[in-house]
């Protein structure tokens, strides 16, 4: 028992408490996060979302025009994978962040939804 605590103590406690990065570097990381990073991520997600919506435009606008269809298809196929690819970008920063101790990879806004509901006047 001994034994395991030495390799606990040696091997994982003390580099981890070495390894920790500075309270600087967090906050550098956080503001590259909100400032840089999300916003690219939510543009290219929007740019994949219209790609998608004129594919949709295409296939269902011109069921007369074959070509216009097959362009409809490849556009909604191709912004099917770019939304894809940003979901996973999204996650992949999620798990580096979080790896690294930096907890502000998207800030959860609270709303205070007391004043969404009005009392009735019965």
């Amino acid at each position: 028992m001994e034994h395991l605590l030495t390799i606990v103590r040696e091997y994982i406690l003390i580099p981890h408490a070495y390894a920790a990065p500075s309270e600087k570097f967090i906050q550098l990381m956080e503001r590259i996060n909100d400032n840089v990073i999300n916003p690219i991520i939510i543009i290219l997600f929007a740019a994949a979302f219209v790609l998608f919506t004129v594919g949709l435009y295409n296939l269902f606008g011109n069921q007369d025009n074959t070509d216009a269809m097959e362009k409809g298809k490849r556009h909604m196929v191709w912004g099917v994978v770019g939304m894809a690819i940003m979901i996973s970008v999204f996650g992949i920063m999620r798990f580096i962040t979080g790896s690294i101790g930096v907890s502000n990879v998207n800030p959860e806004t609270q709303i205070d939804a007391s004043v969404l509901v009005q009392p009735s006047s019965r």
